[in-house]
């Protein structure tokens, strides 16, 4: 990635976070609601199954419509939670209908039993501000989630857990922005329905 690539990310990842937030209330809410029907109607999201999704902030694409399926299915779902921000790692904790307010302003549950790593999971749902044609996240910019599945780099065979990406599709774009630490996510789900892109690396 050129050193001007990386000046624009910011600027990109700026605009997509506006594009997200001028999304009409209303709509918002039946997208993020189809997004979550697509997510709901993979194989890895079933009675039984740990399942690690997010609360969302910043107009991120809305997960109730999910924690809602899961209930009914008896999904078992877990959500991030920041539990070293100089080391920028995180951990996945069961949601519970008590949360507070975590760092950066995130609602997390309230936490009592130990938390889960990534490699627990056979679907994590992510959230995301970009992706681009081959699959790769653009974050908020802290490295979380790249840092979680770094690991994944590593592998020559099985690289679970399998992320799907969740957003609208204002979010995907036609350029390549990322880093080569960017993560590359297995899927995305959006208002359209299911993207698949290739092997997931690091």
């Amino acid at each position: 990635m050129s050193s001007r690539s990386a000046e624009g990310k910011p600027a990109l990842r700026k605009q997509l976070r506006q594009a997200r937030r001028a999304l009409d209330p209303d709509d918002h809410e039946l997208r993020s609601a189809k997004a979550a029907r697509a997510v709901a109607s993979l194989p890895g999201f079933r009675a039984g199954r740990a399942v690690a999704i997010y609360l969302p902030f910043d107009s991120e694409t809305a997960t109730h419509a999910l924690v809602e399926a899961a209930r009914r299915r008896g999904v078992r779902l877990y959500v991030p939670v920041v539990i070293d921000r100089r080391h920028r790692r995180i951990a996945f904790f069961a949601l519970s209908d008590k949360t507070r307010i975590g760092q950066y302003g995130i609602p997390v549950p309230r936490r009592g039993a130990r938390g889960l790593g990534a490699r627990w999971f056979a679907l994590i749902v992510v959230p995301l501000v970009g992706v681009d044609p081959d699959g790769r996240r653009l974050g908020m910019g802290g490295g979380y989630y790249d840092r979680a599945f770094a690991y994944r780099g590593l592998r020559r065979h099985w690289r679970g857990p399998r992320l799907m990406g969740y957003a609208f599709e204002c979010q995907r774009v036609d350029s390549v922005f990322a880093d080569p630490w960017d993560l590359r996510i297995d899927a995305l789900a959006t208002e359209v329905g299911v993207h698949h892109y290739g092997r997931a690396s690091a």
